[in-house]
């Protein structure tokens, strides 16, 4: 028997239901696991300020926790029609693709440690998780494979694209409010359009959800083992030399996205979403 839902069936609507779904669970998990978690662990509550205003938080292991649990309850919503994302098929096709965009990011992060030394790996670790899982789930993960559900033709897989890639770097100007430098701030929405991008032809491509968290899982941590983003609870404050080698990464990261998507590939997409859902005739 499939399961309806009226609200889901409207693709945009239910991308946005969806991503706030996703952001709850992620909300929950990190109350009810990363906040005690804080308690024992040195360093893994972070303060922000934004806004006049400054608050204590700390989200990882436990929002990824929850994260992946909201996606088994939307694959169990759907059951037996959709087959779920968490699979590995396409996993390592997906990193491969991604190989130039992760390398020139890892090489950024490489040089930002060499300047600033190492900070706290575990609570890196750790953190890394929550943007990795959370961000992925909720922008790109739950949205794009609800929206490829309800699509009728090719030509609308531009559309969740280009959605779920903005609104992901959109996002990320937050971060100007919340105590970052203005200039750094700039620097990082333009990197993670080239993240989202990226991210989001992979996952077009690949159905495959894994390859997409994990990925975003270790930019983050990449970033967050320094001492720089350590004192800085993750905001940038400043430019610094890894923001040059984003630029260039996210680059590459949209000119890799638009090769992945090219209209010859539409098909091809169309073909790999309907399976999941078991739309085939």
């Amino acid at each position: 028997m499939r399961r309806k839902h009226k609200i889901l069936n409207h693709p945009i609507i239910g991308y946005f239901i969806l991503l706030i779904f996703v952001l709850a669970f992620s909300s929950i998990g990190a109350f009810l696991i990363d906040k005690p978690l804080s308690m024992v662990i040195p360093g893994y509550a972070k303060e922000m300020s934004g806004f006049g205003t400054t608050t204590t938080s700390a989200s990882g292991i436990g929002a990824a926790i929850a994260v992946i649990l909201a996606v088994i309850i939307f694959t169990l919503w759907f059951k037996p029609e959709f087959k779920g994302v968490l699979g590995f098929k396409g996993f390592l096709w997906g990193i491969v693709v991604m190989l130039p965009f992760l390398i020139m990011d890892y090489a950024g992060a490489a040089i930002d440690l060499h300047k600033f030394g190492f900070g706290n790996v575990l609570v890196a670790f750790l953190s890394a998780l929550s943007p990795g899982f959370t961000e992925e789930a909720a922008f790109r993960g739950l949205g794009v494979a609800n929206y490829m559900r309800t699509i009728k033709s090719e030509k609308q897989i531009k559309l969740i694209f280009w959605l779920s890639t903005l609104l992901f770097a959109g996002i990320h100007i937050t971060n100007i409010f919340s105590g970052g430098d203005s200039v750094a701030g700039i620097f990082q929405v333009l990197y993670c359009v080239g993240v989202g991008a990226v991210l989001g032809a992979v996952y077009l491509r690949t159905a495959n959800l894994w390859v997409v968290m994990i990925a975003h899982f270790t930019l983050d941590f990449a970033g967050l083992i320094n001492n720089y983003y350590t004192s800085t609870g993750g905001l940038s404050t400043q430019l610094v030399p890894s923001d040059w080698f984003n630029l260039v990464a996210s680059v590459i990261g949209i000119v890799t996205a638009l090769i992945l998507l090219s209209p010859k590939h539409y098909p091809e997409i169309m073909k790999l979403w309907k399976e999941k859902w078991s739309q085939l005739d």
